[in-house]
């Protein structure tokens, strides 16, 4: 009688196994062994493969569901968008926005809204009784399930006056402010955009097509540029694409869209060099100039093909440099001085926060993303000024999430389930909201907003705010003659004007949301005057609407920048530097420099200037 080997039976073999010989059994062992693990290998096998399979979507939904932004889009405040600027009878588009807590559209309103209008003296700035304000716009409107949030009407009004048209939400009571509204016979009109964004096609979220009608039918801008970093553009053709979609969406008259692409030297192995900072261009023409760093690897390159471009297509070029204080980018000031026809604007607040004054200096407020931990001289627009560069002070929003002109990377619905998506998490999960610029315009076309921007007519905020501001010295304002003032000697008067009426609209800053006024918009805002790259004066106002006035006739010096430093023998405009430069050239050339800057009650900065003021004697 042959007995039973417990370990064979543990193994799973059958009964069938004792009836053979010991030799046979051995094979036979072996067979139904190498059956049984195999069985084991192919369940391990699909568990591991599902495991393999669902991980990477627990870890994106750790990081990228938020529930309460995926669900709550209940309605939390209106935005009431209106030109800044119409002539004497004219008519506008009034448009009224419901957004949620995060800034979006909300659908979800059903209720009516009230209209009413508030009117102030061009002149006197005081108070105009109602009865004396000739307008036609709607009386009230009821929301239903087919407006999706938004709402556009007609309007117009004709008397002269700085004038803001009140919502009134009946369900809450609450009265919302649009933006003033100046009715007067302009030359120039008012417009506002954002010259610097991305798309999919490089590091950005959604099509080309999406951001430009985000930007026109939700941001409300009046033009815009989709600047998406080169790198990426040369691979599938990516610059014809980008052209292609940039001409259909430019309709002159309504709504411009400007070409433009960004060289971003030192983000990858294709440069050697990571200090050169990051140059985002905007042309005047319908082509696209075929702007890399991996193409033009160097600045020397950059320039070249930048004189060849505009040479052979007639086109006209203007770069901003941007976020220049952030540590991996600190931008690289003397690659920029023999350049000023292409050098003409500085984008001192976007995303990444504001690149005005250096972010350990006394007067810095905003802050930036990634700012070095210590002090870096030389990397702020303000500290360029003082070296002799002629900035004008625009804003943008270096948007990465689609939402040109209107980014919501400062509220939770960066996050990564909203719409529309990129593959690039961390290019969205910014704390700053994105900027935008206003420019005085001759006609809302291409030729005219660059001319705009060339001339130096801009103004800049750092939230999607629309105030209108005049800043002038000796009646020359900012954008005519160049932006300079020629005084007869070093001593004569100069007489400062700043005319500011503020948006009534709800304000972003980082890290916060626009939410509701709890009763009638807080005008507190303190306006500051700098005065070569210090500041000289400042006030605080409580009023929507004034003008203050200021006298210098301190003796004209000039500034110029000190903080360079000695290296092996040669001298840099700071350690992050490796081009040389003379000390002794970085000054204004005897030029003083003034530029405005307002701190409003929660967050929103504008910007204004430089006027640069010369003696001739």
């Amino acid at each position: 009688m042959v007995r039973k080997n417990k370990d064979l039976e543990n193994s799973g073999c059958t009964d069938s196994y004792i009836k053979y010989s010991y030799p046979d059994r051995i094979v036979l062992y072996s067979l139904e062994v190498r059956k049984v693990n195999k069985k084991e290998i192919k369940r391990k096998t699909k568990t591991l493969m599902i495991v393999l399979t669902i991980t990477p979507f627990i870890i994106w939904g750790i990081f990228n569901v938020d529930l309460g932004v995926m669900f709550n889009h209940k309605p939390n405040m209106f935005w009431v968008h209106t030109p800044s600027t119409l002539n004497v009878g004219e008519t506008g588009d009034l448009v009224v926005e419901v957004w949620d807590q995060f800034e979006r559209i909300s659908m979800k309103y059903k209720g009516s809204i009230n209209f009413s209008i508030v009117s102030y003296n061009l002149s006197t700035f005081e108070l105009i009784p109602g009865i004396s304000v000739s307008y036609n716009m709607p009386n009230s409107f009821n929301f239903d399930k087919i407006n999706f949030g938004v709402q556009e009407f007609s309007f117009s009004i004709s008397t002269e006056g700085f004038h803001y048209i009140l919502v009134t939400d009946t369900l809450t009571g609450r009265v919302y402010w649009s933006n003033p509204i100046v009715v007067d016979n302009f030359i120039y009109k008012l417009v506002w955009g954002d010259c610097h964004s991305h798309s999919l096609y490089s590091d950005g979220g959604g099509l080309p097509n999406e951001v430009y009608n985000y930007a026109r039918y939700i941001a409300r801008l009046d033009f815009a540029s989709l600047t998406d970093h080169g790198e990426y553009l040369h691979l599938d053709n990516g610059y014809s694409a980008l052209e292609k979609a940039t001409n259909r969406a430019n309709e002159p008259g309504k709504f411009v869209a400007i070409q433009g692409v960004e060289w971003t030297s030192g983000t990858a192995p294709h440069v050697s060099h990571d200090n050169w900072g990051h140059l985002t261009w905007i042309f005047s023409g319908s082509e696209l100039a075929h702007i890399s760093a991996d193409i033009q690897k160097t600045p020397e390159d950059l320039w070249t093909e930048i004189d060849r471009f505009t040479s052979t297509t007639g086109s006209m070029a203007l770069a901003f440099p941007h976020h220049t204080v952030v540590k991996q980018f600190i931008q690289e000031w003397p690659i920029c001085f023999d350049y000023p026809n292409y050098i003409r604007l500085g984008e001192v607040f976007s995303i990444h926060g504001s690149s005005l004054v250096n972010p350990h200096s006394p007067w810095s407020v905003v802050g930036a993303v990634d700012a070095p931990s210590y002090r870096i001289n030389g990397s702020s627009v303000n500290e360029a000024l003082m070296m002799g560069l002629r900035l004008s002070l625009v804003a943008n929003g270096d948007s990465h999430d689609g939402n040109l002109g209107h980014s919501l990377s400062h509220t939770r619905a960066f996050i990564g389930h909203q719409y529309p998506y990129t593959y690039l998490l961390s290019r969205v999960s910014k704390i700053y909201p994105s900027g935008v610029t206003g420019a005085f315009v001759s006609e809302l076309t291409r030729e005219g907003v660059f001319d705009a921007y060339y001339s130096r007519r801009v103004i800049s905020n750092s939230d999607f705010g629309r105030p209108y501001i005049q800043f002038s010295i000796n009646n020359v304002i900012v954008g005519q003659d160049d932006s300079t003032v020629f005084v007869s000697n070093a001593t004569s008067n100069r007489e400062i004007k700043v005319l500011l009426a503020q948006d009534g609209a709800p304000q972003s800053a980082m890290l916060q949301a626009a939410s509701p006024w709890l009763g009638d918009p807080d005008w507190g805002a303190t306006v500051q005057i700098f005065k070569n790259g210090y500041l000289w004066r400042e006030q605080f106002i409580d009023v929507p609407v004034t003008e203050l006035t200021f006298n210098d006739n301190s003796t004209i010096t000039g500034a110029s920048y000190d903080g360079s430093i000695l290296i092996n023998g040669e001298y840099y405009v700071n350690e992050e530097s490796e081009t040389p430069i003379n000390p002794a050239s970085l000054n204004t050339n005897g030029v003083d420099y003034y530029f405005i800057r307002i701190l409003y009650s929660r967050g929103r900065v504008t910007a204004i200037g430089p006027l640069w003021v010369e003696s001739l004697t």
